[in-house]
């Protein structure tokens, strides 16, 4: 039995290198400097705050922790934190029937870090205790579950404690932001994580539109699923009416701004996996990602590439 397992596995593993290295040529001829390797690249550490949750006589009202985050908001905006639109969050929970409030749940925590590209939550409490009165952030990474922290205290009301709080989280967000973020995804991982997918020759058929408001070729979301597919032992046919799977992809890149002196992208992708034969729906999903990268094309590639992959990672389950 280990035996056997092991094959399988090595095999896997040979498949992937096989499968890196054919696209890896492929994919880098013709390039120039303005397509510089993706390994230039890095993920901007887009934050969501949360209200905060009012405990005691003096916080009890919702309006106490909203007030305390909008604060936090403005103050963070100010020193060039890279903050998710208060109307974006708002809509995003209302999706998935989320209170802002008491967001504990990792899972919560990583669905709404996905719809609104978020990767850092910042939420926390309000509380007095011995006559004080105590802001205390939760800085928590929507992918990773880590979770660091910082607070204020003092005798006046809640909202004056904002300023030192936000002072304190963004020294953590631009310190110690990294231990909060993901590891870049790859085939392998992807691939690993989908280890009870046995592709066995099935057909799928992939439909992916791509748009980073350039006229680049060589769309990042085709390559990623290509490899993760033929990685996984499914066969890629151009013939809907052949498949026993059909994958429908759009994704979408635009321009975020500068990061630490790079050009950063914003990308948002959507991924539905069909049972072919009947149209039936088996599983959709959409997230968003940013990254920075030594120019913008580099960025928006990166950034739908990453997004196309932990997307799949997740939807493809469904083809066992």
């Amino acid at each position: 039995m280990m035996k056997k397992h092991h094959d399988s596995t090595t095999a896997r593993i040979l498949a992937l290198v096989i499968v890196l290295a054919t696209f890896g040529v492929a994919t880098t001829r013709g390039q120039d400097a303005a397509t510089a390797p993706a390994a230039a690249s890095n993920f901007v550490p887009v934050v969501a705050v949360l209200p905060f949750d009012g405990r005691g006589r003096q916080a009890e009202l919702e309006k106490t922790g909203k007030s305390v985050a909008d604060l936090v908001f403005v103050k963070l905006l100010e020193d060039n934190v890279n903050l998710v639109e208060r109307a974006d969050l708002d809509k995003a929970l209302d999706e998935l029937h989320l209170s802002a409030v008491g967001l504990v749940s990792p899972d919560s925590q990583l669905q709404l870090g996905r719809l609104v590209g978020a990767k850092i939550l910042i939420t926390g409490s309000l509380f007095e205790a011995g006559g004080k009165k105590y802001a205390v952030a939760k800085i928590i990474g929507t992918e990773t579950t880590r979770v660091l922290g910082c607070s204020a205290s003092g005798h006046g009301e809640y909202t004056d404690l904002a300023p030192e709080l936000a002072a304190k989280i963004a020294a953590v967000l631009h310190k110690d932001a990294e231990k909060l973020l993901p590891r870049k995804t790859t085939v392998f991982a992807a691939a690993d994580r989908l280890a009870d997918v046995k592709g066995r020759q099935r057909q799928v058929f992939l439909s992916v539109t791509e748009d980073i408001a350039m006229p680049i070729p060589d769309p990042a979301a085709e390559i990623e699923l290509k490899k993760l597919l033929i990685a996984l032992d499914f066969t890629i046919t151009s013939n809907r009416a052949e498949a026993d799977f059909a994958i429908i992809c759009e994704a979408i890149a635009s321009n975020a701004g500068s990061y630490h002196k790079f050009s950063s992208a914003a990308a948002r992708v959507e991924l539905s996996v069909y049972q072919a034969k009947d149209n039936q729906l088996l599983a959709t999903g959409a997230t968003k990602e940013t990254v920075a990268g030594a120019s913008y094309v580099v960025a928006a590639k990166d950034a739908i590439g990453q997004a196309t992959l932990r997307l799949a990672a997740d939807l493809l389950k469904c083809l066992k």
